[in-house]
């Protein structure tokens, strides 16, 4: 039950650190929230004996990403890969966020 609230408490620490480190990095320190957040879902569901609704959750994530891909290859004629993945994690980094704190009220209450 600790570790639930913990991770992303950790996460926000090594984002901080990241920031430290690679102040002038393309890549932001909340870039690796995601690694935490998605655990700690998965620990809420555990804790509760609930179906876990993370499968789904990455396939909506993953046609996000497709019609994300089709959006950026019809505005731009030459796509920068960089620039669409970096797009693609910060859709990853907002997802994971929201579904942490609406399992936080929809589980954990």
């Amino acid at each position: 039950m600790l570790m639930i609230f913990l991770l992303p408490v950790f996460g926000l620490a090594c984002a901080y650190l990241v920031n430290l480190i690679w102040p002038k990095a393309a890549f932001k320190g909340y870039d690796v929230m995601p690694f935490f957040l998605i655990y700690a879902c998965q620990l809420m569901t555990n804790l509760k004996g609930v179906p876990s609704f993370l499968p789904a959750g990455f396939l909506l994530y993953f046609i996000l990403i497709l019609l994300a891909a089709i959006r950026w290859a019809m505005i731009n004629k030459n796509i920068s890969l960089g620039k669409m993945f970096r797009q693609f994690w910060f859709y990853l980094d907002a997802c994971s966020f929201f579904w942490y704190c609406g399992l936080l009220l929809v589980v954990m209450i």
